[in-house]
């Protein structure tokens, strides 16, 4: 469960901003909140946040932080050394490209507090941090400064690791939980596979066929909200096809040469999935015939929907967080709102799942449907860098007013201002 992101010196993120995924003391809608424990104090997270903004405010920004954040740790114990870390500095001020981009969370795995963070330039880790809250208190697992480390717990086999592995370049967290020492490897557990950041859509119709093929219950509920959402669909047809299968078919027989040379090279020891979508349509005499179709035969936003559902029920079943860029691109608002209600409803969410995304739809700002805490904007400042804030810190929005209006009328900035005449 994710509680807070915070970044320095990314992209447009100049000064450091913050994304807070706790809730406020607003009582609205509680089937919006995961209750979590901090020491003897039950506390609320949030289910969901949106994130509203004018183009190029910063919006993309802030998730491509978080997205570069979980990249390094996943990918950093196969740094080699003197390889440069490809962070992406706030480039409008120079006295910013020779200073550390900083990033931090805090989170709650196996129902334990933790806060890690670190600071790079492109040549070092200049500092990394982990702490936990076993009892309500912050106990260090590990502090770093370049080189210099301090350990409280297990000293003996962390400075045995550090002696070994430390690299410059590497992430000391990855190192630790690559070599199993257990109070490292449980938040990296978290922190590598709980956080599924989507940015660009491609691939990801791919993402639930796989979903599909390798779990029977993602299979049935994704042909479940398929047949919900009304675009015409009434059944999926999944089929594994053996390369052997393919080489060996009277069609392949068929083709040229060359069209054989470049297929055998993409099917060569691998598996081909085949997916059909089946419409269902009456003919004359009202018999019911099945009409299938490929993916790419459908509509857009259909797709953009199949391509969905196989991270979003993953998220559902397994708790993750997930954060996905332009959620309503291609799909219609009620779609949207079905999706977001997925993840508020408690008889849908039952494993502490979470969803932040970003938006132009500003009919989903209804203060029937989220909380104040949960809508955020972005807006860029006079020098060009990216504010984040949220609509709980304009005192005295009552709840009873639009936001959707006020929004757009400039109440709360993170819109654009539109220049000149147009006509």
């Amino acid at each position: 469960m994710l509680l807070q992101f915070t970044v320095k010196n990314f992209l447009s993120i100049k000064d450091e901003v913050t994304l807070s995924m706790v809730a406020s003391k607003d009582s609205s809608f509680e089937d919006n909140l995961l209750p979590y424990e901090d020491g003897k104090k039950i506390k609320n997270a949030l289910k969901s946040v949106v994130i509203y903004g004018a183009n190029a405010s910063g919006k993309t920004n802030v998730l491509k932080a978080l997205k570069f954040f979980t990249w390094l740790i996943k990918n950093s114990h196969e740094m080699q050394q003197g390889r440069k870390i490809p962070r992406d500095i706030f480039k409008s001020d120079k006295e910013y490209k020779n200073e550390p981009s900083e990033f931090q969370v805090i989170f709650i795995h196996n129902n334990i507090k933790y806060l890690y963070g670190f600071s790079v330039t492109e040549d070092e880790v200049i500092d990394e941090y982990l702490y936990y809250y076993p009892n309500g208190r912050q106990s260090i697992i590990f502090e770093r400064e370049r080189d210099e480390y301090k350990f409280t717990i297990d000293v003996e086999r962390q400075s045995e690791l550090k002696n070994k592995f430390h690299s410059k370049n590497k992430l000391f967290i990855a190192t630790e939980s690559l070599w199993e020492y257990e109070k490292a490897k449980v938040p990296f557990e978290w922190l590598s596979s709980y956080l599924n950041i989507f940015i660009n859509h491609d691939g990801l119709e791919g993402y639930t066929v796989s979903s599909m093929h390798n779990d029977e219950k993602i299979n049935l509920l994704v042909k479940k909200y398929i047949k919900l959402a009304d675009v015409g669909i009434d059944d999926i047809a999944v089929d594994i096809k053996k390369s052997d299968d393919i080489i060996n078919s009277d069609v392949f027989k068929l083709l040229s040469e060359d069209v054989k040379s470049q297929l055998l090279k993409k099917v060569q020891d691998a598996n081909i999935i085949d997916i059909k979508m089946i419409h269902k349509a009456k003919d004359k005499e009202g018999n019911i015939t099945n009409y299938k179709f490929d993916i790419d035969e459908e509509s857009d936003g259909t797709q953009k929907f199949f391509g969905l559902l196989g991270p979003w029920i993953n998220a559902l079943l397994s708790g993750y967080t997930i954060v996905i860029d332009e959620l309503d691109i291609r799909l219609h608002t009620l779609l949207v709102k079905k999706l977001m209600g997925m993840f508020l409803d408690p008889d849908v969410n039952k494993n502490n799942a979470q969803l932040i995304f970003t938006t132009h739809d500003t009919n989903l700002l209804d203060s029937d449907l989220l909380r104040r805490d949960q809508i955020w904007f972005t807006e860029k400042k006079e020098d060009k860098s990216t504010d984040l804030y949220s609509l709980y810190d304009f005192g005295g929005v009552r709840k009873s007013i639009s936001i959707e209006k006020g929004y757009l009328q400039g109440k709360y900035g993170a819109i654009p201002v539109l220049k000149g005449d147009w006509n």
